[in-house]
């Protein structure tokens, strides 16, 4: 029993301190414009053409905020992992059951949001 506590003792603050939590850097904060290209949506009876529209993401540290068209939807973000060549984001918005996931490219200031079904993906550049 005792062999145990003690080998608990020892694996657990190394376990802990494998998994530092990942934030993004300042120079990815910032505002991104893009479009959603146009799609079609099936009502049931009859199918809609849904026309394109403007998209913009603010970054902050700790917040989130999409503007598509004239609606503004809040939230927050974390880090899911950072790959070679971009960040990945679960963003969890305000009044939404289905979180958002949007990649952040390590290069070429740009972004990529993963839109919500039927919505199609959409690139963001960086507005400086």
């Amino acid at each position: 029993m005792r062999k145990l506590v003690l080998s608990l003792l020892i694996v657990m603050p190394m376990v802990l301190l494998a998994q530092k939590e990942i934030s993004l850097k300042k120079r990815y904060l910032g505002k991104y414009v893009g479009t959603i290209p146009a799609y079609k949506l099936d009502a049931g009876a009859e199918v809609l053409q849904v026309s394109s529209s403007a998209i913009y993401i603010m970054l902050e540290k700790d917040r989130i905020e999409v503007t598509i068209g004239n609606r503004l939807i809040t939230g927050t973000y974390y880090v899911m992992f950072e790959a070679k060549k971009y960040y990945l984001l679960d963003a969890k918005m305000n009044g939404q059951l289905a979180n958002e996931r949007i990649m952040v490219y390590k290069r070429g200031r740009k972004i990529a949001r993963d839109g919500l079904f039927p919505q199609p993906f959409a690139g963001l550049k960086k507005k400086r």
